[in-house]
C-alpha cells in the first residue's frame, strides 16, 4: 500500500481556508456564503507554480471564488455547478459588462415600482409552493412572516419588470442575500434551524425589506461595479470567466473540454459529511423560482454529487481501496443504530463519483498539470474515513501522482465523535498529472 507524504501546513492554510475572509472583499463578497475557501487560497496556489496556468478546471463551483480569482488574472477556467442557485450566483459575479449607469437606471424603476404595491401581492404573485415558506394559520412553524414575505414578493415583482437580464439576475442574488437574515431560521450545519425566540424578535415590516435591498444594492454592489468599470476605463475590455461556467453534474459536463487542454485543476468537492446543499440552500432555490416543484428537488438532488443521504442511491459496488474496505468493515456492526439507512452505500457512492470524475480528468489533463484539492476527512460511529488517503489513491490509478498531503486544518468532530476522534484533519492534496 502506497504511503502518501504528509506536509504541516497549519500555520499556511489555518487563516484562508474559509470564505469568511471574503465577507467584504470586492464582487466576492456579494453574497454571503459559509462553504469554501477565500481568494488567499488561489492566489496561494499561483504563486507557487513554476508555470503561467493557461486553462484551469473547477469541478464543484460553489460561488464561483476560483474562476472569479483567476478571472482578476486573465487566467482562463472551465467551471461547472449542478445547484442552480450557486450557478446563477457564480456567472453573476463573472460578468464584467456591468454599468454603474445602466445598474442606476433599473435600480430607479424597481424603487418606483416599490411606491405603489398590490395591497396583497401574494394573491396576484404567489409565493413558492413550499408548504412552510409563508407563515399562514395552519402552521406552527413559518420561515417567512407575512409581510415580510409581501416585501419580498414586492422586489421580485418589480425585478420582473427590469428588461435586461443581467440586471435581473444580479438584482436577484442581491435579494438571496438578504433572505435569510429577514427569515426566522438560520443555517445550522447540515440543516435549517428557527432562530432561538423566533416569534417574538420584532416582525420585519414590508418596507424595511424594500429598504433593505435597496441598502444592499447601494452599499455593496454599486461601489463594486464602478471599480469594475474603472479598471475598465483603465485596461480596457476585462477578461470574463461568465461564458466558461456551466450548469450541470461535472462529471458528465466535464466532457465538454478538449482532451489535454487543463492545466490547473482548484477545487473542494463536496465533503463526506452528509450535507445536502439542496437543504442548505432550500430558501434561495425555491424564493428565486429555481425549482418550483418536489419533483425538480427531488430530480435536482440526484443529479448531485454522492455525499449525502437524502436519496436512496441502491446498492452501491465498493471500490478495492483498503482504507474504504476497513472503515466499511468497522462500520456493519452499527448498521441497527444508523441514523440513516443509506449511510452505507453513500460513503461507497461518493468513491465511485470520485473514481469517475478523475477518470474523466485523466483525459482532459495536459501531462505535468498540477491538481490542488481540498478536502476533509469524516466520521461516524467513532469510526474515521480517511478521504484524503483513499480519493488519493483513486488519483494514483488513473495516472495521477500524488506529491504531497497537505495538513491545512484541524476540524472538530460531531459531539457523538469527540471522545474517540479528538479531529478531522482538512487537507489540500497537491498532484501533478503524469
Amino acid at each position: 500500500m502506497r504511503e502518501f507524504k504528509y506536509t504541516d501546513c497549519f500555520d499556511k492554510y489555518d487563516r484562508i481556508m474559509q470564505f469568511n475572509k471574503n465577507k467584504k472583499t470586492y464582487i466576492h463578497g456579494w453574497y454571503p456564503f459559509v462553504e469554501g475557501y477565500s481568494k488567499e487560497f488561489i492566489n496561494s496556489i499561483l504563486s507557487e507554480l513554476d508555470y503561467i496556468p493557461q486553462h484551469c478546471l473547477e469541478p464543484f463551483s460553489g460561488s464561483g471564488t476560483t474562476a472569479l480569482e483567476l478571472q482578476k488574472n486573465n487566467i482562463k477556467c472551465s467551471s461547472f455547478e449542478v445547484n442552480p442557485f450557486m450557478f446563477s450566483l457564480a456567472r453573476s459575479k463573472l460578468r464584467t459588462d456591468y454599468t454603474v449607469r445602466s445598474l442606476k437606471k433599473h435600480l430607479n424603476s424597481i424603487e418606483r415600482a416599490l411606491e405603489d404595491v398590490v395591497p396583497e401581492i401574494e394573491t396576484v404573485y404567489p409565493p413558492p409552493i413550499y408548504k412552510s415558506m409563508m407563515q399562514r394559520d395552519s402552521l406552527d412553524k413559518w420561515i417567512f412572516n407575512l409581510e415580510t414575505m409581501r416585501g419580498l414578493l414586492d422586489i421580485k415583482f418589480a425585478i420582473d419588470g427590469v428588461n435586461d437580464n443581467k440586471y435581473r439576475q444580479l438584482f436577484k442574488i442581491s435579494l438571496a442575500s438578504l433572505l435569510l437574515e429577514i427569515s426566522n431560521v438560520y443555517r445550522n450545519g447540515k440543516c435549517l434551524s428557527y432562530k432561538k425566540g423566533w416569534k417574538k424578535i420584532n416582525e420585519i415590516q414590508r418596507g424595511n425589506v424594500h429598504e433593505l435591498f435597496v441598502e444592499k444594492i447601494e452599499n455593496v454592489i454599486l461601489p463594486d461595479i464602478k471599480e469594475i468599470n474603472k479598471y475598465k476605463r483603465a485596461e480596457g475590455k476585462l477578461f470574463s470567466n461568465h461564458n466558461f461556467c456551466h450548469l450541470g453534474d461535472c462529471k458528465e459536463k466535464i466532457s465538454l473540454l478538449e482532451d489535454g487542454a487543463v492545466d490547473l485543476v482548484i477545487t473542494s468537492p463536496p465533503y463526506l459529511n452528509s450535507r445536502d446543499y439542496t437543504d442548505t440552500y432550500m430558501i434561495e432555490l425555491w424564493m428565486l423560482d429555481l425549482i418550483n416543484d418536489y419533483n425538480e428537488l427531488r430530480d435536482l438532488r440526484r443529479k448531485t454529487f454522492k455525499s449525502h443521504v437524502q436519496v436512496a442511491w441502491g446498492n452501491m459496488p465498493l471500490l478495492s481501496i483498503k482504507e474504504l474496505s476497513d472503515a466499511i468493515e468497522k462500520l456493519e456492526p452499527h448498521k441497527d443504530k444508523f441514523w440513516n439507512k443509506n449511510l452505507l452505500e453513500m460513503i461507497k457512492g461518493y468513491f465511485l463519483d470520485m473514481d469517475i470524475l478523475f477518470s474523466k480528468l485523466k483525459r482532459k489533463m495536459k501531462s505535468n498539470g498540477k491538481v490542488y484539492l481540498n478536502v476533509a476527512n469524516s466520521a461516524y460511529y467513532g469510526v474515521e474515513i480517511e478521504v484524503d488517503k483513499i480519493i488519493s489513491t483513486i488519483a494514483e490509478t488513473h495516472e495521477f501522482e500524488v506529491e504531497e498531503i497537505r495538513k491545512a486544518r484541524k476540524i472538530k468532530p460531531s459531539s457523538q465523535q469527540k471522545e474517540q476522534i479528538p479531529f478531522l484533519l482538512e487537507v489540500v492534496i497537491v498532484m501533478r498529472k503524469k
